[in-house]
């Protein structure tokens, strides 16, 4: 009798300590839900093809750990009340804005939690998220490996756009033993002018000028003039932008989409753990484009493991 006792005793005395680690188990299962980064993605509902950009950038963010994220296009339709609204509903934490949303509709998001932009070249000192703009230094670490022998580095910018990426700039040239050359200009017309001086003052072989995603640096105008005195002169031209390397510039480096989002998401857990984090970081996962006939002009011979490590090389190779 004491022992059938001892034994529903015992039984009984094992329920609750298995209600116990149940509840346990279900608490830290709660808590794993809860303590992900709820991110709500918003992009403007355009072309196919830069849809296509958008969601490539959207799954590498998705493949961040402790993430939860949810996206949707923005029409001219939405307005900044149905936008929060779904976000309320998605108890969104941080919002990432990818491409040129307008900020009557970003705007209202940030007085009630951060807002970060992404697959924009982010030309504003105060704007925090991931720029198109690529690492400074890995653009002067490539630009050492392919040309040894350059010593100084022109590059024209506006304060305003980016400041925050010519800071960066700086430290990377200085640990690189490269002299860093800037020219602040407020407007196109006086850009064309300091692109002017460079070319005037840039030393043959030893000198390289940076085309970067600043407005002040009119391209699409500037960019035959460059090549031209840079062929000339054997000066090295870089860029961000793989069609500026079609057309002669030396080397590109831009961003690969998918690891962007993968940096956006980290980003995105950092700026809720510090929300005093302010401003844009440049893009460090990056692809390479290599033109090999200005290269050779240029008396640098490409080895095959160089070759390989560029995504893309020009002219490309017709079948």
């Amino acid at each position: 009798m004491n022992c059938a006792t001892s034994t529903d005793s015992a039984r009984g005395a094992k329920r609750p300590a298995g209600l116990v680690v149940l509840a346990v188990w279900l608490l830290a299962l709660s808590h794993s839900v809860y303590a992900q980064t709820r991110i709500s993605v918003i992009y403007p509902d355009a072309t196919t093809m830069i849809r296509k950009l958008y969601q490539t950038i959207i799954d590498g963010m998705s493949d961040s750990n402790d993430v939860r994220l949810q996206s949707r296009p923005i029409s001219d339709k939405d307005s900044a009340a149905e936008i929060k609204a779904w976000m309320r509903a998605n108890h969104t934490q941080v919002t990432v804005v990818l491409g040129d949303v307008p900020s009557t509709l970003t705007r209202p998001l940030a007085a009630d939690m951060p807002v970060l932009h992404g697959a924009g070249p982010l030309n504003d000192n105060s704007q925090s998220g991931v720029s198109l703009a690529s690492s400074p230094a890995q653009m002067f670490s490539r630009l050492r490996l392919l040309k040894p022998n350059v010593e100084r580095i022109f590059v024209v910018y506006n304060p305003r756009a980016t400041g925050w990426l010519i800071a960066a700039a700086r430290q990377a040239a200085r640990e690189r033993g490269l002299e860093l050359i800037t020219s602040a200009s407020d407007d196109i017309l006086q850009s064309g002018a300091m692109f002017t001086h460079i070319l005037q003052q840039a030393r043959p072989g030893k000198d390289a000028i940076w085309l970067t995603l600043d407005p002040v640096v009119p391209t699409n105008q500037l960019l035959p003039v460059l090549l031209r005195e840079a062929w000339n002169k054997h000066l090295v031209l870089f860029s961000n932008n793989p069609v500026d390397v079609a057309k002669g510039v030396l080397f590109a480096l831009y961003p690969d989409y998918s690891a962007m989002g993968r940096q956006l998401a980290e980003r995105a857990k950092r700026q809720l753990a510090r929300p005093s984090l302010s401003g844009p970081e440049a893009s460090e996962h990056l692809i390479g484009a290599v033109n090999v006939r200005t290269a050779a002009h240029l008396g640098i011979t490409l080895s095959d493991r160089q070759r390989q490590a560029f995504a893309r090389v020009f002219p490309e190779m017709r079948p």
